[in-house]
C-alpha cells in the first residue's frame, strides 16, 4: 500500500482594522450668515463650543481580550486571566504539535520526554516527565501561566490547578480535532491563525477521502501498547482515523481502549499492523507492519 506524504504550510493572515472619529459641521453658508449677524462675543462663544465639541469626540476603546472563560473537553469552565506566555504541554501530538501549527511554540516552556516534533522541540525546553506520569514538582518550578493536558491527566487535576489554569483537550474524531484547534486559538488570542489551521486540515482530509473512495478497505490492527497489549476501539481517535483513511479497524467492535491477548489479535487476521511509537517490542506476523 502506497503511503501518501501530506505536505502543507500554514498561511497566517493578519487583518488590521483602523477606526477613527469623523467630526461633522453645519452648512458653511448658514454658519457664515449666523456669524455675520452675531456679536463678537457670541461668535467667540460659538467657535469655542464647536472646538470643544470636536475635541470631545470619543472613539470607542477596544475591550480587553482577557480575562476569558472557556469550556474545555472535560466540561470544565476555565478562566484565563491574562494572555498565556509560559505554557506546559502534557501531550506530544495532540497539544505540542497543535501549538506549533498555530505558531505558538515559542510560548511552550515544558514538554514530555516523548515530544519529538517539530525536530528539536525539546531543545531549550524543560522535560516534565512522561505522558502518563508528569512530574508535578518540575511543572511547578517552571511557574507556567497555562497547563494543557488530556483526559489522561484528570487524576492530577487537583495538583495541577494549584500551579496554573488547566485546560483538558481530548478530541475523539476529526470534528473534535477542529474544535480543539479553535479552542486553543481562542485561549491564546489566535483565533485567526486557528481558523487557517482548521481550513488547511479540512482540505487535507478531503484529499485523503477522495484518494480512498471506492477502494477495498484493508483490515488494520493498531497497537498502542505491547505489554499488556492495548488496542483502540470504537470511540477513540485512532479508530476514527483508520476509518477516515479508508481502513477497517479489526477491533472496531471494542469500546474505548481495549486490552486483548496476542492470540485474539492474530485471530482478527489484520492485513496492516500499525505500531505506536511507545508500543514496545515489534510484533511479527504474516501481516504487513507499518
Amino acid at each position: 500500500m502506497r503511503k501518501a506524504k501530506l505536505l502543507g504550510a500554514l498561511l497566517l493572515v493578519a487583518i488590521v482594522f483602523v477606526s477613527g472619529c469623523i467630526g461633522s459641521s453645519g452648512s458653511s453658508t448658514t454658519q457664515s450668515k449666523a456669524q455675520s449677524t452675531s456679536s463678537p462675543s457670541t461668535t467667540l462663544s460659538q467657535t469655542q463650543t464647536q472646538t470643544e465639541t470636536a475635541n470631545s469626540c470619543e472613539c470607542p476603546t477596544a475591550k480587553p481580550y482577557y480575562p476569558i472563560t472557556i469550556t474545555d473537553f472535560a466540561g470544565r469552565n476555565v478562566t484565563i486571566e491574562k494572555e498565556p506566555k509560559k505554557i506546559v504541554s502534557l501531550a506530544p501530538p495532540s497539544i505540542t504539535e497543535t501549538l506549533y501549527f498555530l505558531g505558538a511554540l515559542n510560548r511552550v516552556v515544558g514538554v514530555t520526554k516523548f515530544d519529538d516534533y517539530p525536530p528539536g522541540v525539546q531543545k531549550g525546553r524543560t522535560i516534565i516527565g512522561g505522558f502518563s506520569d508528569p512530574n508535578i514538582e518540575v511543572i511547578a518550578s517552571l511557574e507556567p501561566d497555562l497547563i494543557i493536558g488530556t483526559s489522561m491527566h484528570l487524576k492530577y487535576l487537583d495538583q495541577l490547578e494549584k500551579i496554573a489554569p488547566v485546560i483538558i483537550i481530548d478530541p475523539k474524531n476529526m470534528d473534535e480535532v477542529y474544535k480543539a484547534v479553535e479552542l486553543l486559538g481562542k485561549v491564546l488570542n489566535m483565533s485567526g491563525e486557528a481558523e487557517g489551521v482548521v481550513q488547511f486540515m479540512k482540505a487535507e482530509v478531503a484529499d485523503v477521502q477522495f484518494r480512498v473512495a471506492n477502494r477495498t478497505k484493508p483490515r488494520v490492527l493498531f497497537i498502542t501498547w505491547w505489554n499488556p497489549l492495548y488496542v483502540p476501539g470504537n470511540g477513540t481517535f485512532q479508530d476514527s482515523l483508520i476509518g477516515l483513511a479508508g481502513g477497517e479497524n479489526v477491533f472496531h467492535d471494542a469500546t474505548g481502549w481495549a486490552q486483548v491477548s496476542l492470540e485474539e489479535a492474530v485471530a482478527r487476521n489484520p492485513e496492516i499492523i500499525i505500531l505506536s511509537a511507545m508500543q514496545g517490542p515489534p510484533l511479527t506476523t504474516s501481516a504487513t507492519a507499518r
